[in-house]
């Protein structure tokens, strides 16, 4: 079934999970809450978080005929956040964690598409979904882990207008999503604005016995490839490979070409790396107009 579906953030608490689970009951339009929506006060502290408890999902989205082996793609038709966001200094979390005072909250206005840190500090709300993806091969497993199916990637290439592209690893493919950020900033450092929001989406196309190694993303000027390892050199160099397979096989070049290519116009980006006890994820952006035949086209752009 390729359709547009929105997924709004709410309070109907019976329709959030921290896992990705077959069986759990499929549904089109969804409510979900953000992880700190009760936290109306900078007095309202963060003293600890268990893993198993972040990044509640919305979902899932059954796509009639997708099966395992397929790769579905996803268009983020839109991402609209609501009037208050949240971030929370956890103690022991985050790349600044020893140069800070934990625990530590801040209530973040949004106002006029503007984020307000005070008065005189402001700038242009740009919203991403954190955390999206497939249900993946491995049943049970935590909403805040990224991995192929994509899940909590972080990656703020998930906005407005992108594709996204998922390998599908059960029937249905069971899409899920979370974790709307009002900004983030690349490594997170340690966390976005969380913030409930309303995402819609527009299924575009099935594509039948070939899967991808990983979820990738394409936007109007660049392809990007994710990638998660428990190290950044890890991750970097996963992410490059995804990348150089990609251009062998669009470009019809040699790996060693493909490497080459990357040396000389390939990015690679710290998506999360808020040392919060799970895998650091990292992208390799391509740019499209790199091949003049127009090989590197896509549905974006």
């Amino acid at each position: 079934m390729i359709k547009s579906t929105s997924i709004s953030n709410g309070s109907m608490t019976s329709n959030h999970w921290h896992r990705w689970r077959l069986g759990t009951p499929s549904l089109s339009k969804l409510r979900t809450t953000s992880l700190f929506r009760e936290m109306n006060s900078e007095d309202d502290l963060v003293e600890s978080m268990l893993l198993t408890q972040l990044n509640p999902l919305t979902g899932p989205i059954y796509v009639t005929g997708a099966q395992p082996g397929d790769t579905l793609v996803v268009e983020v038709v839109d991402v609209t956040v609501e009037e208050q966001g949240h971030m929370a200094l956890i103690p022991n979390v985050g790349m600044l964690r020893n140069h800070t005072r934990t625990p530590h909250t801040k209530i973040w206005k949004i106002r006029d598409g503007y984020s307000i840190l005070n008065e005189d500090i402001q700038f242009p709300i740009r919203p991403i979904v954190g955390t999206f993806g497939t249900m993946p091969a491995e049943d049970g497993t935590y909403a805040i882990h990224p991995g192929p199916h994509g899940g909590n990637l972080d990656d703020t290439n998930l906005t407005i207008g992108a594709f996204y592209y998922m390998p599908v690893f059960v029937p249905g493919a069971l899409v899920m999503v979370g974790d709307v950020h009002a900004n983030q900033g690349d490594s997170e450092i340690a966390m976005g604005i969380e913030i409930d929001g309303t995402v819609t989406l527009r299924f575009v196309d099935m594509v039948r016995d070939e899967r991808i190694p990983y979820a990738r993303i394409e936007t109007a000027d660049h392809w990007v490839f994710p990638a998660d390892a428990p190290t950044l050199e890890e991750a970097v160099e996963q992410s490059a490979v995804y990348a150089a397979e990609f251009l062998a096989d669009r470009l019809d070049i040699s790996m060693e070409d493909a490497t080459y290519l990357l040396c000389a116009v390939g990015n690679v980006r710290i998506s999360q790396a808020a040392f919060a006890n799970y895998n650091v994820t990292v992208r390799t952006e391509v740019p499209k107009s790199i091949d003049r035949r127009g090989r590197l086209a896509g549905y974006a752009g």
